[in-house]
Formats: C-alpha cells, structure tokens, sequence
C-alpha cells in the first residue's frame, strides 16, 4: 500500500474502484458476481484460468465505520456526520485512509509484524514462529525446540549448574559440554578423560551418565559385537515375521547409523536431553554391552531424535524416524514373545521384561512427537500403550512398593524403583492419551496402590556407599496415588495434612495425569445430560 506525502497516510485503492470491480469481479474471465464469495469460489474453477495462480486477497473487508466508530468498535451508519457521532456532537472523520491520490510515496519497508513478551522477555517473537510451531506439517518443531534451549535448561532436575570450563580435547565430544554434567565443584579444576561405553565410575561423573573406564578399546569391541547381534536379530525379525509391512531394512545405512561411536554419542545425548522427563533408567548402573537389544535400540533412536543443534543439519534425526517402523515393530514383537513363551515369575523374565516395557514405553514417546504420521501415532495410543500395561499386569509389576530399609539393599532399591517409575509414567501417559486423544482409559487408580517415585537424590545415588548416606536423611516413602487421592480431595485434610504439603512437583503432575479420565467421564456425563 502507498503512503501520502502530505499526511503520511496510508492510501486506500480499493475506496476509488466502483464496487462491481473491487471484490465482485473474477480475475480471469471479468465476470461480475452479486456477492464477493461466489466471485471467489468461481475464480477457483474459472476456465479460463489456465495455469495462471490466484492471488487471494486479504480476508474481510475494508472498514467502513468513521474514526470514532471504529475506535470503539460500534456500529456506525457510514455517513458524513455518521448519526452516533450527531447525537454525541462528536467530531466524525474518516481519516484513515488519504483521500487523495495524488501525493504518493512508496510504503517503507518494515519488519515481519512480531508478538512481544513480557517486560523481562529475552527478545520478541516473529509471527511466522509462531505459524510454523502451530502448522501440524512441519515435522522437527519438537526436536528444532530443544535444540535452541540453552543447555543449562536441559539438564536434569538433580543437576548442579558448572562453571565454565575449557572444553576436553577428545573429539567425541564436540557437540557436547561435559562441565554441565557434572556437580559444581569449586576445587576441581580439570576434567578426567571421558568414555562411553558404560554409564559407572567415579562418583560424580556417574550422576548423570558419564562414561568413564580404562578400558575403552575393550569396552568398544563388545559394543561392536552388541550391535552386529542387533543388526543380525533385526534382520532376522524381518525376514521371519510374514506381517511385518515396514520399510525394508538398508544395511549399509544400518550400520552406519549403529557404528559404535553413534551409539556412544546418542546414548550421553539421550541421558541429558530427555531422561529427566522419562525419568525410567538409572544410569550409574546401565550398561550398553549388557542392556537388551531392544532397550539398546530406542536409547540409541530416542538420543538421535534429540541431536539436532543451531547451525546443524536435521540428518540424524531424519534417519532415526526413518526406523521407527521397524524398531517399534521389533520392540513389541520381542516383549509378546516373552510374555508368551517365558514364566513372568522368573527373575531372569523379570528384569528382562522391565527392560523391554522401558524401551516400549519411549518408543512410544517417539511415536506420539511424529504429529505428520498419523498412521503409527494410532497405532501408539490405540495399541501400544494397551500392550505395555498387559505386560506389567502379567509381569505382576503394577503394585510395586518399596520394603524398609533393613530389608532393602541398593541393588534391590534401584530395581523396584525402576518399576515403580516405569508404572508411574504408564499411568501418567495412559491419563494424558485418555484427556488429549479421547481413549479410553487404561488404568484405574484403584490399581495404583504401589510406592509413589523416591526423591531424585536416591535414585541418583552411584554407589552402595552413597545410597546408605543418602537413604538416612531421605526415606522411601510409602505413599501411593490410591492412598492421596482422596486426601486431596478431601478439603477438610488440606491444611492439616503433613504429606500432601511435601509432594513434590512430579508427585503433582501423576496426579494431575490420575485426573483425567474424571475429566473425561464428568464431561461426557455434562453432554448427556444436555443431549438428553
């Protein structure tokens, strides 16, 4: 649009055009319809339209009302006075286009409109963000969000922010501050050498994943072989299984993306960057060599997801969606085998069904961030999530509670409270597919009578040592979702009662998730009521 030289107004071309021809008239054909919608709907099919494009024009119509009018946003009568201004004795102007055409200038150029935060708000935020974070096509939002967070915001809840620090020499690295994963520590002034292979060593480093082990060559040739074992049980699940319909598996590309440093490299990025929200694996003792191929599998694919950085390409995470198909086809084809060939009372089948109810339980976070693939983000809420709650019913691990601590050793600890955490987040995202995706929900909260999560200074402890230091000033508690819910609800108790005051913030989100399927159920009982 022009502006005027003289009043610095914009210039109103459309005011100077006779009706018939501003809005009524199709582009192609000059046809003049009796209402501007059937003029734009016939252009849509004009055939005289050929191949040329049409420009839509901007929505809704040009303002008619005077100044006043407008400014309060009342109705006006178009006139000159218009008849609110007459009876107000108002001045009536319209002066909010130039009436002249005579004195033009080219309309400066301007920045993209943007929508400003708060006073304290870093800098604004340009529209076209916000059309793209809102446009369901657009396929790496999620993954391009995390990436942009600084890292300080990406660490877990149990993390200790670092001074800064020269960064290691160690190449592996490079993507990757390692002074954010480690407590503060004013005296220590250098760094150990880092490795990957297994989540254990030195008390700090063990906090949050690091990898520290002398033994690296070794470490790097049983990974290896792990992965050429994956490679071959992928393969072979392929080729056996008549009602797989995935991708075909590339080899090459396979192992390109499972070589032995992509998995080192996923694995640390997948401990920092999303572990504290799928708080289910406890790193001090996780070990690559030793955990289940499945498990393995989606720590690598859920690490890869979030890799993306500023200034980097999106080519790891477009190749870990590239096996989705097939590792989610692969994860829950390994644990049905299980629950229907193995005893769920055997210890063995135990520990490796928590293992593969964990790798199902990320997978099917992966499944529900692809919002452009409707197909397996069905498939994750209608089917998925059903089958990880069957098999911690028949694992017998909904229920879970921890014992006293003289019963209790810190192996045995770390074990139940990865159960207990693998059912907490079950419930927590069977509540959240219940409200977001209208399912039906899975759980009751009658099932729910195991031990809520222990307090994140536990279940970081890296040793024995440090677990029954720490275990004397925080004890496990024995509440449970089905014991705190109706104290809650309760609102004599709300003032008085020592334990709902200490929930913690995660406590609260699991029995926000607990509430809504009575979201649920209370609004379908609204609408059948009116409907009735």
């Amino acid at each position: 649009m022009d502006l005027c030289t003289a009043c610095e107004m914009p210039v109103d071309d459309a005011a100077h055009q006779p009706p018939c021809t501003s809005s009524r008239k199709c582009p192609f054909c000059s046809a003049v319809f009796s209402r501007p919608d059937g003029a734009r709907r016939h252009a849509k099919t004009c055939p005289q339209r050929g191949s040329r494009t049409l420009h839509e024009g901007k929505r809704g119509r040009k303002t008619r009302s005077c100044d006043q009018c407008s400014r309060l946003k009342v109705h006006c009568n178009a006139r000159s006075p218009c008849e609110r201004c007459v009876s107000r004795k108002l001045d009536c102007t319209y002066s909010r286009c130039c009436p002249t055409t005579t004195n033009r200038q080219p309309a400066a150029p301007h920045d993209e409109p943007h929508v400003t935060r708060g006073s304290g708000s870093r800098a604004s935020i340009p529209k076209s963000f916000l059309l793209n974070f809102t446009d369901e096509r657009q396929d790496f939002i999620t993954e391009c969000a995390v990436g942009e967070e600084p890292d300080g915001a990406l660490l877990g809840p149990t993390s200790v922010a670092a001074t800064p620090s020269p960064a290691p020499s160690d190449d592996c690295l490079d993507c990757i501050n390692p002074t954010l994963l480690l407590p503060f520590d004013e005296n220590q002034n250098y760094l150990e050498p880092l490795e990957f292979e297994r989540l254990y060593g030195t008390e700090e480093q063990d906090l949050l994943g690091a990898f520290v082990d002398q033994s690296r060559r070794l470490k790097g040739d049983l990974l290896a072989a792990r992965l050429h074992q994956l490679e071959w049980e992928v393969t072979e699940h392929i080729t056996s299984n008549p009602s797989y319909r995935g991708p075909h598996l590339n080899p090459v590309a396979f192992r390109q993306f499972f070589s032995v440093s992509n998995v080192q490299n996923f694995a640390m990025i997948f401990c920092r960057k999303r572990h504290y929200q799928y708080p289910l694996i406890h790193w001090p003792t996780f070990c690559l060599e030793e955990a289940s191929l499945p498990l393995l599998m989606v720590v690598v694919l859920t690490g890869a997801t979030y890799s993306y950085r500023p200034g980097q390409g999106l080519g790891n995470v477009t190749e870990a969606r590239k096996l989705y198909h097939l590792a989610d086809a692969f994860v829950f084809e390994r644990l049905e085998t299980l629950l229907r060939d193995a005893s769920p009372s055997s210890e063995v089948n135990q520990i490796e069904g928590v293992q593969l109810c964990q790798a199902g339980l990320l997978m099917y976070g992966l499944e529900t961030l692809s919002i452009s693939d409707s197909a397996i983000y069905r498939i994750a809420v209608t089917e998925r999530l059903p089958a990880i709650a069957r098999a911690l019913r028949r694992l017998q691990l909904v229920g879970t509670r921890h014992s006293p601590p003289e019963e209790e050793d810190w192996q045995l600890f770390v074990h139940r409270e990865q159960v207990i955490r693998l059912v907490t987040w079950t419930f927590a995202v069977d509540g959240l597919a219940a409200l977001c995706c209208n399912n039906p929900p899975i759980f009751s909260m009658l099932e729910m009578s195991g031990s809520l999560p222990c307090n994140p200074a536990l279940w970081d402890a890296d040793s024995e040592t440090a677990f029954g230091m720490l275990r004397r000033d925080h004890s496990a508690r024995s509440l449970s979702l089905k014991d705190i819910m109706p104290r809650l609800l309760d609102s004599a108790s709300r003032n008085v009662d020592g334990d709902l005051e200490n929930l913690s913030p995660f406590d609260l989100h699991i029995v926000i998730c607990g509430k809504s399927p009575h979201i649920i159920d209370l609004y379908c009982d609204s609408r059948g009521r009116s409907t009735g």
